[in-house]
């Protein structure tokens, strides 16, 4: 499964990604296309860093799932 998140720059319309781990309060990238700064805040007013954050979390919770998964079937086999 891929960790990484795709990322819409508002100003220019670019689409790059980053890593879901990465994406959390504060973070800060900038856009490769126009090279604005991005600020990835819960609270921000940009609706493509809102579908960011929400992907990257979403991500976040399947890896985490994924991993206790395979650790929960293989306790049973034993």
């Amino acid at each position: 499964m891929p960790d990484r998140v795709k990322i819409k720059c508002s100003k220019c319309g670019a689409t790059f990604g980053e890593r879901a781990s990465r994406l959390r309060d504060g973070f800060q990238k900038q856009c490769p296309g126009c090279m604005r700064l991005i600020t990835f805040d819960s609270a921000s007013g940009d609706e493509n860093v809102h579908k960011a954050m929400r992907a990257a979390n979403r991500l976040r919770l399947a890896l985490l799932d994924q991993k206790q998964t395979p650790a929960k079937s293989s306790d049973r086999s034993l």
